[in-house]
């Protein structure tokens, strides 16, 4: 069965996992932390999520863990596992959920809802992994939900470079309609998307896009928004250097966005 949430679904009984798991002696934060949806979870879902974090509390150190939420600015709670770790442990997992069958963005969603930031990225990793040829057309509306949703740089961005940049390679037709919305949105987190998505694309970004966007953010004074017009420029510098040094040069680009784009031109 292959659903796509909405936020309709992921309001309905977040605490029919999280009940589960505290009876079963997990220990659970209770913050919520911003966290807005969760699909109703199904008894195979939460054996698999239990696993999880079976594994990941074995291997909790609290020591790292305020030094990891600390450099997150303090707005997720931590297990203080390292990549390498949390790597190991979410290979094998990954490799369990081959054989259960089940639906991917119930996966998602549902360690999105948990509140150790660990298991976003777990969640994360997971999307990603996810094959073109299984990305569907109507993925854009959870994707919303997940750009919007603990939406910090290192989510947002793993889900847009590659996700979201796989989603408009497959599906180029909804971009007009997509990004269209998504660069009008008051969210932030949204607007860098529409900047960054194109960031693995190479030679075949379509500059021409790319360049009404930073028109039309060049004057926000965001860090992040300023920061991702200059990471686009510089990546896509790197396949044709003259076209946008003449683009800086043409908008009279400054500043932050001006540092990271110039940094592979000739320039420099």
């Amino acid at each position: 069965m292959n659903r796509r949430p909405t936020r309709r679904n992921f309001v309905f009984k977040r605490t029919v996992l999280l009940l589960t798991l505290q009876k079963k002696g997990f220990n659970l934060p209770q913050n919520g932390n911003n966290c807005s949806f969760m699909l109703m979870s199904s008894p195979e879902i939460e054996l698999h999520i239990s696993a999880l974090i079976r594994e990941m509390e074995r291997q909790r150190n609290p020591t790292i863990a305020l030094g990891m939420a600390a450099y997150l600015k303090n707005r997720f709670v931590c297990y203080g596992i390292k990549s390498p770790v949390r790597n190991a442990i979410q290979k094998a997992w990954f490799e369990s959920l081959k054989r259960a069958n089940l639906d991917r963005w119930d996966i998602v969603m549902n360690l999105y809802n948990l509140d150790q930031r660990e298991y976003h990225y777990v969640a994360i990793d997971y999307l990603n992994k996810t094959p073109k040829k299984e990305i569907q057309k109507d993925d854009y509306k959870a994707l919303e939900e997940l750009l919007t949703t603990h939406s910090w740089w290192d989510s947002v961005d793993s889900i847009a470079s590659n996700y979201v940049g796989k989603y408009f390679q497959k599906f180029p037709e909804m971009i007009p309609e997509v990004i269209g919305r998504w660069k009008k949105s008051n969210n932030m987190w949204l607007n860098r998307t529409c900047l960054i998505f194109q960031l693995k694309y190479g030679a075949d970004t379509n500059f021409d896009l790319l360049k009404k966007l930073i028109r039309m953010y060049q004057k926000n004074p965001e860090f992040f928004i300023q920061k991702a017009i200059g990471w686009s420029l510089r990546q896509y510098s790197k396949f044709n250097p003259e076209a946008v040094q003449a683009f800086i040069v043409e908008i009279e680009l400054k500043g932050l966005a001006f540092r990271e784009a110039s940094k592979y031109l000739p320039w420099k």
